[in-house]
């Protein structure tokens, strides 16, 4: 039987990181059987304006698609930071999300929001798992996310992967914004978010976790793109998907190719060469 745990308050992200040093997960083939739930939450307009400023959303009357992840992120954090989960949280690699939005959410409506993890399996690095957020207002669901995220460990060659689409539309598109992410865009994402993963934060603390430099945080270059598509894209109805290639490198200019059909778009986000995949990201209506 699930437990549901109701939290009065959104958890402190900088303590579940401090803490999460101290665990390294477990070697369960099985996820805890919880959710974690808020309800009644209000947007801080304020701290929506900061979110929007960084990742260059227009402020209107309804939030950003990418928005609702940061309400249900802390609730992700607790899953993945508690008793019994299979998986460290530290070294967690955010690998793909997927975005539902079934209506738009206005910035007075009171968010309920529920989290669960779902569908452990093995990936051909290690080990990967999806968080599963679901907002509602007055009852109604009004969006729903799934994040992917790969622990490596163990390999498994033979396990199946999700692909994103062929980018054989895109070889005709040669023009697109070109955006230089300088070394603190991972602490402005992370001011704004919460999100104080190591890895996103400075090169001294990305470098014991396994990465060179620090990395852009996978939902800061997902929101530029959504932010960059504006009103290319429906306030309801949509569905996105995102995935991540390579990490984005602090510092480090990249660029974003997109083509454009009817209820659809693709794009690629690439170094500024076009030589490296960073993310595909795929929107339909």
């Amino acid at each position: 039987m699930t437990r549901e745990i109701v939290l009065e308050q959104a958890p402190d992200l900088r303590r579940i990181y401090a803490t999460a040093a101290l665990r390294r997960g477990s070697s369960s083939e099985t996820l805890p059987d919880v959710r974690y739930s808020r309800a009644g939450i209000r947007v801080d307009v304020d701290e929506l304006v900061a979110y929007a400023h960084v990742c260059r959303f227009s402020v209107g009357s309804t939030l950003p698609p990418t928005y609702p992840h940061l309400v249900a992120f802390p609730l992700q954090m607790a899953v993945m930071s508690s008793n019994g989960f299979p998986l460290p949280l530290l070294g967690a690699v955010h690998v793909e999300n997927r975005i539902e939005v079934v209506r738009p959410i206005g910035l007075d409506d009171p968010l309920d929001v529920s989290v669960w993890a779902s569908d452990l399996r093995p990936h051909r690095r290690g080990r990967q798992v999806d968080l599963v957020s679901e907002v509602s207002v007055r009852g109604e669901v009004a969006w729903r996310g799934t994040s992917t995220y790969l622990s490596r460990g163990a390999e498994h060659p033979e396990a199946p992967s999700s692909e994103p689409p062929s980018t054989a539309p895109l070889e005709r598109v040669t023009a697109g914004p070109v955006w230089r992410l300088g070394e603190g865009t991972g602490r402005a994402y992370a001011s704004v978010s919460g999100d104080w993963n190591p890895i996103h934060v400075h090169a001294l603390t990305a470098r014991p976790l396994g990465f060179p430099t620090a990395i852009a945080h996978g939902m800061y270059s997902y929101a530029r793109v959504l932010a960059s598509l504006g009103p290319r894209l429906p306030e309801s109805g949509l569905t996105s998907r995102v995935w991540f290639r390579k990490p984005v490198r602090l510092p480090s200019t990249v660029r974003l190719r997109t083509a454009f059909e009817q209820s659809a778009t693709l794009s690629v986000l690439e170094n500024a060469k076009g030589e490296v995949e960073h993310a595909v990201v795929e929107n339909t209506w």
